[in-house]
């Protein structure tokens, strides 16, 4: 039996556990057994089994939770969120509406799903406590928010992988179609709009009222601490903001994103905003190695070949039809699949020189292609494998994956029909 059987054996086991056994084993166990199961067997190798522990992603989602916790401490959370709730006359919609704009605003300037629900949800939760609602009824809001609304509009993000995907073109010599500046805006717009929409009025209708599990997300469990004092409050608030300000302008100031992050922890942890047991259980290390295990077995996925079988099957079937539209839609669901299950930074990087290559062999416009690449990719949101914005909504929400499904279901449909319909109208293949 070949690696890439076995690999998919172990996968699609995963899977059927994901779906069925999580009342017995957690996710978190999982998906660490499935990635031990993918090392043992040979299909991913020690060393990179051990890489995905030190991910950046990783360091990155446990410094978010504890500058994320910080601010839930101090008072100012609780006194924006209470302003909010009463301002909208005790409207659950226009709360929601505008944590899912200001999620959709911050997803044009900060490139990671995972920062930007990290940013918004310890103010959505206080949100919630404020108005004697479960996190349950919006979290998948915001998430599906930050996961498919970021690098839209044409501001730092957006121009950055403009330069990354016409960096592509010209590396595989195929300059007769450029990428434009405003190419991304043009072909997500209609994208960002319609899950704005499905956010604030579609979504909620299915999200189940479920109260949180986790003690880290328990209403009411901030107003039984002790207020901080004035130099801890203004700690913990100006910590956030700087974080904030930091992965916007990370590039200008020579850090990554997790470094801005890891930096900004500390300093919670350093002046005692929060206390040592605070910021162990902030980190929500169970969510974090949920990320961990996901990571390993999307790798083991990409190393044993499965992204290549699937792309030259994928070659063969596009030369068959005659109609752009179904290709377009071909285009987009391949990616959109693989990408529930793999990395979705994985998935992009080898699918979009693909579809380069692809429309190059047969003269046909790449920027379309490209497009629904990037949406398929970054839309993912039925399993915690595909980015680890998914599992710290899980966390925040109490949800289980049939939850994500019975959620997910209508904007998947609705993103896909948008998407292609759109972009193949406006960027057909010939």
């Amino acid at each position: 039996m070949s690696q890439l059987t076995i690999c998919l054996v172990i996968f699609v086991v995963t899977l059927v556990a994901f779906a069925f056994a999580t009342k017995y084993v957690s996710l978190t166990v999982l998906s660490l057994i499935s990635m031990a199961a993918m090392m043992v067997t040979g299909c991913l190798e020690p060393k990179e089994a051990l890489a995905c522990f030190s991910n950046s992603n990783a360091i990155l989602m446990a410094s978010m939770f504890i500058v994320s916790a910080g601010l839930n401490r101090t008072q100012m959370v609780n006194k924006i969120s209470g302003f909010i709730a009463r301002v909208s006359h005790g409207s659950f919609t226009k709360v929601l509406a505008g944590y899912v704009i200001l999620t959709c605003i911050l997803a044009q300037f900060i490139p990671s799903a995972v920062v930007v629900f990290g940013v918004v949800f310890p103010l959505a939760l206080a949100a919630c406590r404020e108005m004697n609602v479960n996190p349950s009824k919006m979290m998948f809001s915001l998430g599906i928010t930050a996961i498919g609304t970021v690098i839209c509009l044409p501001f730092s993000a957006a121009i950055s992988e403009f330069a990354r995907i016409q960096g592509f073109l010209e590396a595989y010599e195929y300059t007769q179609y450029n990428m434009g500046l405003l190419d991304i805006t043009k072909t997500k717009l209609p994208t960002l709009l319609v899950i704005v929409l499905l956010a604030i009025f579609v979504i909620p209708r299915f999200a189940p009222d479920t109260a949180v599990a986790d003690p880290n997300f328990k209403a009411g469990a901030q107003k039984e601490q002790k207020p901080l004092d004035p130099f801890r409050e203004v700690v913990g608030y100006a910590t956030f903001a700087l974080v904030l300000v930091g992965m916007i302008f990370s590039s200008k100031i020579g850090l990554t994103t997790w470094q801005v992050a890891f930096i900004g922890a500390l300093v919670i942890m350093a002046t005692g905003v929060l206390s040592k047991s605070e910021g162990i259980n902030a980190m929500n290390l169970s969510m974090v190695l949920l990320y961990v295990g996901a990571l390993g077995i999307g790798s083991a996925l990409s190393a044993t070949g499965a992204a290549d079988l699937i792309g030259n099957a994928l070659a063969g079937v596009i030369v068959k039809l005659n109609n752009g539209y179904l290709v377009g839609l071909l285009l987009f669901v391949v990616p959109f699949i693989l990408t529930q299950f793999m990395l979705n930074s994985g998935v992009y990087s080898i699918f979009t020189p693909l579809y380069i290559m692809l429309c190059k062999s047969m003269g046909a416009n790449p920027i379309g292609p490209i497009m629904l690449c990037m949406i398929a990719c970054m839309t993912a949101f039925f399993t915690p494998l595909a980015t680890p914005a998914v599992p710290l909504m899980m966390g925040a929400g109490n949800y289980t994956m049939k939850d994500l499904v019975k959620m997910g279901w209508i904007p998947a449909i609705v993103i896909t029909v948008v998407s292609v319909g759109w972009i193949m109208t406006v960027y057909p293949l010939f």
